[in-house]
């Protein structure tokens, strides 16, 4: 989807069968800021998500003293009025309104020329805060017959960690915008990145990243496109790190997610993260009947990983029995028991389906993992809680048990995630199978679970085993165990 080393947001469109990314994308070398948000747009096209080829960068930077001199920033594309508009964040630095919504139009949807008249969007600073006035996303609203852009802002009127809106103006035109007001102000974080709203069976959606909170994007469900926004049982897109996701729908109405996963510096896990990484795959959406949305791995990414990859389980700890080639259980109750499928695959996709038969505690899948499986990304499942998480182990502890006890590892540095840095609800009941989806390309692991939910994680580290089982106080079965590679 991108070409570059390293890219950020996302900007969809599809348009005539083609699957197209505009992204933003540094220049090379740089990792901070603000030399590392003199972003460009780069331009993808494909025709079946897989497969992409790299079309000439659509917009630069602007010079001097132009809206755009510092950077072209997160925007949205449209083809409209018999035109390709793009709406995209003009940032400059020596401005006195930094970011600015700005315009550009194009005949073809490759060569753009920028509105003499940008910016064409300026912050309304009795109401909102200067700084903060970004990420344009502009759709042809057909119930309220308008054209929509909502723009990511800060409010002056709420607390300083809580000003975070989306606002929304109205355009017969693509020209002429009238301010209709705040859609969305949900007093919940310091700026809703990267908004976007659809209609997807009978229940609109709105959908925003959240760097102040969790580094996630998450989506709120509407009877209308005026709200009220309510708060879904399982309301992330992704987990932490699938950040300034947006989507495109193609002409079959299946709709797509497009989401970036952080650089860490020096591509270590006690780095810091960056701003822009590597795209991560795909997630494909689907709404239940009651509005929320199931997260998926598209079924076009099953078939990339056709190559099989033999592997042998290892067992280290309890009482496990193989059944054939492809099945495993685990035997746990009172006990712990885990083992690994030892491969040489670093990048690979794993899939099983897991049926817990009588469990109490916990169990799942161990990635990146060491012998003792004290320093691992686990992949748990917690019956009692109903939930699902990634764990970034190990765990760490107060200074006085490192000092006075034997055998306590040093503590991973997942730094603002915490050590769960993935968690969902999800119903989990003895007997009934649960399907899992990994895939594993060296640093980056993306799990897709059940048809239901997705989480995404970066490990830099180079582990003893990519991959493994385990089971605590459970009896558990993995069966159609498979690893595949490229």
């Amino acid at each position: 989807m991108s070409f570059a080393d390293s890219t950020g947001d996302a900007i969809p469109f599809y348009h005539e069968g083609k699957y197209h990314i505009f992204s933003l994308t540094s220049p090379p070398g740089t990792t901070v800021y603000p030399e590392r948000l003199r972003t460009t747009w780069s331009h993808s096209i494909s025709d079946d998500l897989v497969h992409w080829q790299e079309l000439p960068t659509a917009l630069y930077p602007g010079e001097g003293d132009e809206p755009d001199a510092s950077g072209v920033w997160t925007g949205s594309v449209i083809y409209g009025e018999g035109q390709y508009h793009a709406f995209y964040t003009g940032y400059c630095l020596t401005a006195e309104f930094q970011q600015t919504i700005c315009h550009a139009t194009s005949d073809d949807g490759i060569t753009w020329t920028k509105d003499i008249a940008n910016p064409v969007i300026t912050p309304m600073t009795e109401l909102y805060e200067k700084l903060d006035w970004r990420d344009p996303y502009v759709f042809y609203n057909e119930e309220d017959e308008n054209y929509w852009i909502l723009i990511s802002a800060r409010r002056l009127d709420m607390p300083v960690t809580r000003r975070g809106c989306i606002v929304l103006y109205r355009s017969k035109n693509l020209k002429d915008w009238t301010y209709y007001g705040p859609i969305y102000s949900p007093g919940h974080t310091n700026c809703p990145e990267c908004p976007e709203m659809y209609k997807m069976g009978g229940h609109w959606y709105l959908s925003y990243s959240r760097f102040s909170e969790f580094v996630n994007t998450i989506y709120r469900v509407s009877e209308s496109p005026f709200g009220p926004w309510r708060k879904p049982k399982k309301d992330g897109i992704g987990g932490r790190r699938f950040y300034a996701a947006k989507s495109m729908q193609n002409d079959d109405g299946r709709r797509f997610y497009f989401g970036w996963a952080h650089d860490r510096a020096e591509q270590s896990d006690k780095g810091e993260w960056y701003w822009g990484g590597t795209f991560c795959i795909p997630h494909e959406v689907v709404p239940t009947e009651n509005g929320e949305l199931n997260v998926k791995l598209p079924c076009e990414y099953e078939h990339i990983f056709d190559k099989a990859v033999n592997w042998k389980y290892i067992s280290v700890l309890g009482n496990s029995k193989d059944y054939g080639e492809k099945t495993i259980t685990l035997n746990a109750l009172e006990s712990c028991s885990y083992g690994f499928l030892r491969h040489t695959e670093e990048s690979y996709m794993l899939t099983c389906k897991i049926v817990p038969r009588e469990t109490y505690d916990t169990f799942g899948i161990l990635l990146k993992s060491d012998k003792e499986a004290s320093g691992c990304l686990f992949l748990e499942f917690d019956k009692a809680m109903q939930r699902v998480s990634f764990l970034n182990l190990p765990m760490g502890v107060d200074p006085f048990w490192v000092q006075s006890c034997q055998a306590v590892p040093p503590a991973t540095e997942p730094g603002p995630d915490g050590v769960r840095v993935c968690e969902k609800t999800m119903q989990i009941e003895d007997g009934k199978a649960i399907d899992v989806k990994i895939i594993v390309d060296h640093d980056m692991i993306e799990a897709f679970i059940d048809e239901q939910i997705a989480f995404t994680y970066r490990i830099y580290a180079k582990p003893e085993f990519e991959t493994g089982i385990i089971a605590q106080d459970s009896n558990v079965e993995f069966y159609n165990l498979s690893i595949s590679g490229k």
